[in-house]
């Protein structure tokens, strides 16, 4: 009868340690989304590089193609130009600003590779003010 109720116990510890391990990675991995101010923005700094892609290609196109595919992912628009800033660095703009879970998806997108030889890096994601 002992060994009965202490393997019981066992068992109601395990089963509170997954139920628990099951809500924290829930709550770490949950995409929840804040208001964000209308008219709000946020400025986009990126490294591009290229190896082996087609030689039609031009770097400042394929940051246009990636950036804007991965708005896609997120409410906001790209407002303006995208402007080369020299070094394989390129500026944007994006109206509204965006919550920290639209953020971390937009960043991923970006940096993921999406273009055939090409990557980009996130060098700022920030609010205007």
């Amino acid at each position: 009868m002992k060994k009965l109720i202490g393997r019981v116990a066992l068992g109601a510890v395990g089963l509170a340690v997954g139920v628990i391990a099951v809500v924290a990675l829930r709550e770490a991995t949950l995409s929840t989304h804040e208001g964000i101010v209308r008219g709000s923005r946020i400025e986009l700094v990126v490294e591009a590089h290229t190896k082996g892609a087609e030689r039609t290609q031009e770097l400042h196109e394929m940051v246009e193609a990636q950036l804007l595919a991965c708005r896609l992912e997120v409410k906001s628009d790209v407002v303006g130009e995208i402007e080369a800033r020299g070094d394989s660095r390129f500026r944007a703009v994006l109206e509204p600003s965006m919550d920290k879970s639209d953020r971390r998806q937009f960043r991923g997108c970006l940096e993921d590779w999406v273009i055939d030889h090409f990557q980009m890096d996130v060098v700022h994601l920030d609010d205007v003010t």
